[in-house]
């Protein structure tokens, strides 16, 4: 029989204690985001494994399939964001605002179609919670980036360090629309190079694309979160910008109601060549139909 003193058993629940928080261990975004070399390996060291993330500021609420919350790191240029699934009908999602700090514990990390998430889901992390550390802060400022920075063929190098921040392209053309697996991505074109843009999360679009974005409207700028959408089997792997709301997209004013009223003269063309050809049609059959007058 072996006898315990109440030192060694109080020894015994530290070291229980210990190994229970180092299941749990507290991990920075730019932690669990932070790859090496993302070229080849892009996916999170600690995927698949239960941690507290502390902490970051909400930059977008979307209520959807598997609502989400995006977090941001206010002190990273890199690597700094994190998107959270909410697994749990809404007590996270419905619960946080934009501007507020975040704390989460006992996050399950995950990967899925080249994104990294955290999962706010008990059928993953049974004990996982949040706590709002403080409301009202700033959103971190959207660093400038270029078209090359999220090209499409995706580059992981140059913008993996990007993933789910709240980032700005200045300068843009829109082009080619109807693209990506939900045909609801439109190109962002400079120059040569071309990046991809979505408005599925954006709240104010109320359609597949926000009313201004027209192929050959010019953007002084457009803003939004950085998404990864990699499905080799399906023949997909590119980066998009998720526009949040409106303000997102500053379109240059003249360009876009050049468009819209190009679009209306040739609508109005159209229509009135289609009037014209029935016009002339009920005319030859009247003449047709009419009977010979004899002098």
């Amino acid at each position: 029989m072996i006898r315990r003193t109440l030192p060694s058993i109080l020894m015994e629940i530290g070291w229980i204690a210990a190994a229970g928080s180092a299941l749990a261990a507290d991990l920075t975004i730019r932690e669990v985001q932070f790859v090496p070399n993302p070229a080849t390996n892009d996916a999170s060291a600690f995927r698949g494994g239960i941690h507290n993330v502390v902490a970051g500021i909400v930059t977008h609420v979307w209520h959807g399939f598997n609502d989400r919350v995006y977090l941001q790191d206010p002190n990273e240029a890199t690597w700094g964001a994190i998107v959270v699934k909410d697994g749990e009908g809404g007590e996270l999602s419905n619960s946080v605002n934009v501007g507020d700090r975040v704390r989460l514990d006992n996050i399950y990390v995950d990967e899925f179609l080249g994104t990294t998430f955290l999962q706010y889901r008990r059928t993953l992390a049974p004990d996982v919670s949040f706590t709002i550390l403080d409301t009202g802060n700033p959103i971190p400022p959207p660093p400038i980036l270029t078209a090359a920075d999220v090209s499409n063929p995706a580059d992981r190098a140059a913008t993996e360090p990007y993933e789910s921040m709240v980032i700005s392209l200045e300068g843009v053309w829109v082009g080619q629309r109807n693209l990506g697996k939900a045909s609801d991505n439109y190109e962002l074109v400079h120059q040569s190079t071309v990046a991809w843009a979505t408005d599925y999360m954006n709240v104010d679009a109320g359609a597949p694309y926000d009313p201004r974005i027209i192929t050959g409207a010019f953007l002084q700028r457009i803003t939004g979160v950085i998404e990864q959408y990699t499905k080799p089997a399906d023949g997909w792997d590119y980066y998009q910008i998720n526009t949040r709301f409106s303000a997102d997209i500053v379109p240059e004013p003249a360009t876009v109601w050049l468009l819209v009223a190009g679009a209306a003269l040739m609508l109005t063309s159209r229509r009135g060549r289609v009037g014209n050809r029935t016009i002339a049609a009920a005319g030859a059959r009247n003449a047709g139909s009419s009977p010979a007058v004899v002098c």
